[in-house]
């Protein structure tokens, strides 16, 4: 799961794009996948700074149960909004996350 963020303090509200390929799986499986990452994301809209979103999801994605897949959402975003440990050499909108 990675999350790449860009700051934009001025918008009204954040922008989100979901990223989910067909290495994923078959199009149940991806938009599956896209609803759950959307309800995750809505609970914590928010929370969560201005700006655009490109939330993006690798072929494990489907594998992963919604506890599971909060948990690695809610880290990368915490990273991508420098909320979270240390970004050391980072720059904003640099994608980050655990590669799940």
């Amino acid at each position: 799961m990675t999350v790449s963020y860009l700051e934009r303090p001025d918008w009204e509200r954040s922008e989100v794009a979901y990223a989910v390929n067909r290495r994923v799986g078959s199009a149940v499986q991806r938009n599956l996948l896209r609803r759950r990452m959307r309800a995750i994301l809505g609970e914590r809209a928010a929370d969560l700074p201005t700006g655009a979103y490109l939330v993006r999801s690798g072929p494990e994605g489907p594998s992963l149960d919604f506890h599971e897949l909060k948990v690695a959402m809610s880290q990368a975003l915490e990273k991508a909004t420098n909320r979270g440990p240390s970004r050391a050499g980072a720059t904003p909108g640099t994608p980050v996350g655990d590669g799940a």
